[in-house]
């Protein structure tokens, strides 16, 4: 979520790479109803900001819901049932910062707490609102995306991505590592600082680093095929290098609904005859065998100083291999003096990202 009016400015150099990139805005402003997911939203209570309403999901008795995070709809915790989600969210209003009730299209029906503890793990940020009558579209179609598969898929390494969120519009990637293990930090409150810090486990990180921006928070990421993509995960943070993605289906499973969607899905992975799973290149053995290693030592590398997450991720000498990925916010040069090169045969790589942040 684009916390508390916080401005973003962009050297001439940055613009044109990106449109050179052929980045596409997003849609920060009001559209006409029934809305179209993949635009901003927020919980009209929020301090200043807008994230993505990601998603339509229904429950098993069909009544529809906008799926987004928790830091976007339910306010980090602070969210009571019932609360009004507008569209677009307090920063993209006129005035900037004001609070429409005439933009409100749901209102807060439920969400997953975040854990703010060294010791319990979280696994999803994720919050849902129930639809109001006529503000949403019923099929559940994207901004620049269309109709989506109601099948999901789990994600693997080298799968290409793409999504549709409020600030940085249709953009495309990579996941780059899976299982990953990451210290997010988020506002204590509406000046956007102090931070705190709360541990996600089992997530997926997908590069470039163009792939989202503060306020893309809630966006629905899927397979970056041209008709009915089925979902792969729930966009919640980022970092100088890469994007932070809750898997789909942890997502569905702990608030209990699914994708609205069409029965078809198009797909660009081949299939393991091991496990049945989507593949793009490398065996499941090897990311297994690296997730056991990677869990043994895991607790140890992240309580180095400057370490920020570990995932299991691609080797950078051979492309049909994988590595333990360790990502920090110290010089990687410095980082190399406390972690090691190997760990029981698999390569160790360090990545400089910085910080991870819920935005």
């Amino acid at each position: 979520m684009k916390p508390y009016g916080k401005k973003i400015t962009l050297s001439f150099s940055i613009l044109i790479i990106l449109l050179l990139a052929q980045v596409t805005w997003g849609d920060r402003n009001k559209q006409s109803r029934p809305i179209l997911l993949g635009t901003s939203g927020a919980n009209i209570k929020d301090c200043c900001g807008a994230g993505t309403l990601g998603a339509l999901v229904q429950d098993i008795f069909g009544s529809q819901y906008i799926l987004s995070n928790n830091h976007v709809l339910a306010r980090i915790n602070k969210g009571l049932a019932g609360e009004i989600i507008i569209q677009p969210g307090s920063l993209d209003q006129t005035p900037t910062c004001s609070r429409d009730s005439s933009d409100e299209v749901a209102n807060l029906w439920g969400f997953v707490p975040i854990l703010f503890s060294k010791s319990t793990p979280n696994t999803v940020d994720a919050a849902i609102a129930s639809v109001q009558n006529g503000k949403v579209n019923q099929s559940g179609s994207i901004v620049r995306i269309g109709n989506v598969s109601r099948y999901i898929v789990a994600p693997a390494l080298n799968m290409p991505v793409k999504k549709s969120g409020r600030t940085t519009g249709l953009t495309t990637g990579t996941i780059t590592a899976v299982n990953v293990t990451a210290k997010i930090s988020y506002p204590k409150n509406c000046s956007g600082f102090p931070l705190r810090s709360a541990k996600f486990i089992n997530q997926i990180r997908i590069a470039p680093g163009s792939f989202s921006a503060s306020g893309d928070s809630g966006a629905l990421v899927v397979e970056d095929c041209s008709s009915s993509p089925r979902a792969v995960g729930l966009l919640f943070a980022g970092d100088r290098t890469g994007t932070l993605a809750n898997p789909i289906g942890s997502v569905l499973s702990t608030l209990n609904v699914s994708i609205v969607g069409v029965g078809g899905f198009c797909s660009t992975s081949r299939t393991s005859p091991e496990t049945g799973e989507p593949t793009y290149g490398i065996p499941s053995k090897l990311i297994e065998a690296a997730r056991k290693i990677k869990e043994r030592y895991e607790e140890s590398i992240l309580n180095e100083d400057g370490v920020v997450g570990i995932g299991i991720g691609l080797s950078d000498v051979a492309p049909d291999q994988v590595a333990i990925e360790v990502y920090v916010k110290k010089p990687v040069q410095e980082m190399r003096r406390v972690i090691p090169q190997k760990l029981e045969g698999i390569r160790v790589k360090i990545l400089e990202t910085g910080e991870a942040v819920a935005y």
